[in-house]
């Protein structure tokens, strides 16, 4: 399968990285958001 610059704008890394950045934020988030739901709910 050739390689070409014009086809290939974007290299098949850049969007995983995104989504993987996307997904770890996410995550993060989410985990601070149930946990500071969580200490409020039982305080």
């Amino acid at each position: 399968m050739p390689t070409h610059p014009e086809t290939d704008d974007q290299p098949p890394l850049l969007p995983s990285w995104r989504a993987w950045y996307w997904l770890v934020l996410g995550a993060l988030t989410a985990e601070i958001g149930f946990f500071v739901y969580l200490t409020r709910l039982f305080a």
